[in-house]
């Protein structure tokens, strides 16, 4: 083959790579991470090094308090609880979710965590501690809601959801309304 020829291949190349890059056409695989977690809230673990974040969910922040009648309680700390009980003394396996750079937060990539294959985001919103993000995927929907009819987790109570929360909006204090 000729060098010309061969230069005209390489710009081809070049040029359908950049093509399938630039429509989405070939996706990179997403990463996968294996290992015992180490539970750092409602939906983050680490695994060697790694914060992940549970794709699909969203759970109360470590010192966000709800109520049950008048008590108030941690409920950020229940719900890392209750991911400490999904994953205790089993192996995670975490698929990143490739999305865009604006979906990577400090807290993690996005991840669809298996334990013993089964789906910690799902488990998450099953028993009541997490929310289903809506923008993120509906595949959570149907767990919150059985949830909430069963009066599970933070369903028990009165709680702010997640996002509102870091948003600044707390529970109104004991006989006032919000």
């Amino acid at each position: 083959m000729g060098a010309k020829k061969r230069q005209v291949m390489r710009g081809w190349a070049l040029v359908l790579s950049c093509a399938f890059l630039a429509f989405g056409l070939a996706q990179p695989a997403a990463a996968q991470v294996e290992g015992m977690p180490k539970v750092i809230d409602g939906d983050t673990i680490e695994i060697e090094g790694q914060a992940i974040r549970l794709f699909g969910i969203d759970a109360p922040e470590m010192g966000q308090t709800c109520r049950i009648r008048e008590n108030l309680y941690d409920c950020g700390m229940v719900a890392r609880t209750a991911l400490l009980d999904l994953t205790a003394g089993t192996p995670v396996t975490c698929k990143v979710v490739p999305l865009g750079t604006k979906d990577i937060s400090p807290d993690g990539a996005p991840g669809r965590c298996t334990a013993a294959g089964y789906d910690l985001s799902e488990g998450m919103a099953y028993t009541g501690w997490a929310l289903a993000e809506r923008t993120a995927s509906e595949r959570y929907i149907v767990y919150e809601e059985r949830a909430r009819d069963a009066g599970r987790g933070l369903w028990k109570g009165d709680f702010v959801a997640p996002w509102d929360w870091r948003g600044g909006k707390r529970l109104p204090e004991a006989g006032q309304t919000n």
